[in-house]
């Protein structure tokens, strides 16, 4: 699985404009994603054993939204285990405009991209990147403009010798662990943002490499 390649691992959490503040799209950045994968899924299995009753909601998956609390802080000390950085951007959506909210895919797009333009630099020249994201991102974005448009800006804009390969993968799917793995993250960070809880986004201080707030004159405020 992905030997040696580096992944950047993409989920999101909020709504963009349907409710609450704050939208996060977060990325966890590996080049272990076989060890990612293996301890989600034997984790995973073990809180479904736990709780038998969170099994039937999904084949696959636990939902971050759906998990007990400490299911959730269990999974997240697991995640942190690993050889691991995490990297996201928050959007304010006080501070979009009206016009950008009603086309969530421009806005998606844009924040995806100021994201991923912090972690593609020139070190990455000549490597191969998987980009993964969650097949749900399809209600939001559209997946060949978002392909298309990272690419167009990072190699052309940027002009980066950079092989980008994008895959989609249903995160209740069995060899989708890795996306559960960004969707506990995008959550504890969420929460932090929206409920101003940290009690879960304070267990990946030590993996936090870039933070991004947008707009970046009024957020928060």
């Amino acid at each position: 699985m992905y030997t040696n390649e580096r992944c950047l691992i993409f989920d999101e959490s909020g709504n963009l404009g349907v409710s609450g503040r704050y939208f996060v799209i977060s990325c966890i950045d590996t080049i272990n994603a076989k060890s990612l994968h293996n301890i989600m899924k034997r984790k995973l299995k073990h809180a479904g054993d736990k709780f038998p009753e969170l099994k039937p909601l999904h084949a696959h998956e636990i939902k971050a939204k759906d998990a007990y609390p400490c299911v959730k802080y269990h999974i997240l000390e697991s995640i942190i285990s690993k050889e691991i950085s995490i990297s996201y951007i928050v959007v304010d959506l006080h501070y979009i405009e009206p016009r950008l909210l009603k086309d969530k895919n421009i806005l998606y797009n844009f924040a995806s991209k100021i994201l991923i333009s912090k972690l593609i630099t020139q070190k990455d020249i000549g490597k191969t990147i998987n980009i993964l994201f969650d097949n749900k991102t399809t209600k939001i974005a559209s997946k060949n403009s978002l392909r298309e448009y990272i690419i167009a800006y990072i190699v052309y804009e940027e002009g980066l010798d950079v092989t980008i390969n994008f895959e989609y993968k249903d995160s209740d799917a069995g060899d989708a662990f890795i996306i559960q793995a960004a969707d506990y993250v995008a959550n504890a960070i969420y929460s932090k943002y929206e409920y101003n809880n940290n009690v879960y986004s304070n267990l990946l201080n030590s993996k936090i490499n870039i933070v991004q707030h947008f707009p970046y004159k009024n957020f928060g405020k």
